[in-house]
């Protein structure tokens, strides 16, 4: 059994849902589902149910949790008796919702192999943090920015919708649909300014929390949704399609306070990642 798969039971069963675990393992919900299906098809065992607000663990689940916690703790231990503790570089990152969770892995990923001493804790864009990564139009008077990568808004549809066949979309050809909208949309006005211009309505189906969702809904065949391309991007199950007569991006960044900087060597690892998007 793959330590890495251990660590995905350990999320989900902490957060109780594949999309928040996968959020916070820096992977893929596929990866996420891949890997338990994995860990249940070695044990012979169901360690999940699934449903519309999450995961449950079962009762083979509650029983493997403590298993797999000490494991892991266990190992991170024998880890530390053949290493010196160096002074740790505490950082606290926070992300807005809807970002790239392959694009902030490398980001991650960089950090810790640059920094090894880096003491790293993620939070959501709205808590205390020392750095965040966000959109540009997110960016407050006292920050300075780092541009990492452009984000295209993109509609996603089911591949059985009608407009999948279709290589090139304009707006009027969503006149009446059925849509999926996200809480949280940084291009949300200028979105509804062009929907206004061109005299296009929809019918909205759902509201939702987050992109993972919307994106689930969007498979499931129950209406379309208007993301961002990097969003979608690792979805197999769901089109993506530009829309001719309208381009909306999102150019996404490094904020941090401008009177309190980040260590250089933070910096030069960002940028180093940077160069792999592009």
């Amino acid at each position: 059994m793959e330590l890495r798969n251990l660590q995905y039971f350990i999320s989900v069963y902490q957060e109780l849902s594949f999309s928040k675990a996968a959020q916070k393992c820096f992977v893929s919900q596929p990866s996420i589902s891949a890997a338990i299906g994995q860990m249940e098809a070695e044990l012979d065992k169901q360690l999940f149910i699934r449903h519309a607000k999450g995961a449950s663990p079962t009762q083979a689940g509650k029983t493997f949790y403590p298993a797999a916690v000490k494991v892991i703790n266990d190992i991170n231990t024998m880890k530390g008796l053949l290493h010196d503790c160096p002074s740790l570089i505490p950082l606290r990152i926070a992300l807005m919702p809807f970002l790239s969770g392959e694009r902030v892995g490398l980001i991650i990923n960089e950090l810790i192999l640059s920094l090894p001493e880096l003491d790293l804790t993620v939070v959501d864009w709205n808590e205390e943090a020392d750095a965040r990564i966000i959109s540009r139009s997110m960016v407050l008077q006292d920050e300075a920015f780092h541009n990492l990568w452009v984000d295209d808004y993109v509609l996603a549809m089911s591949v059985k919708h009608p407009l999948a066949s279709q290589e090139e979309i304009i707006l009027q050809d969503l006149n009446g649909l059925a849509f999926i909208s996200s809480k949280f949309c940084d291009a949300r006005d200028s979105w509804n300014y062009a929907l206004r211009k061109y005299g296009v309505s929809f019918v909205s189906k759902a509201t939702v929390n987050t992109q993972e969702y919307a994106l689930d809904l969007v498979a499931a065949g129950l209406g379309v949704s208007f993301v961002p391309s990097h969003s979608a991007s690792h979805r197999t199950d769901i089109v993506i399609r530009t829309i001719g007569n309208v381009k909306l991006e999102r150019v996404i960044g490094l904020a941090y306070q401008k009177d309190h900087p980040l260590p250089a060597q933070l910096l030069t690892a960002v940028e180093k990642v940077k160069k792999k998007f592009y």
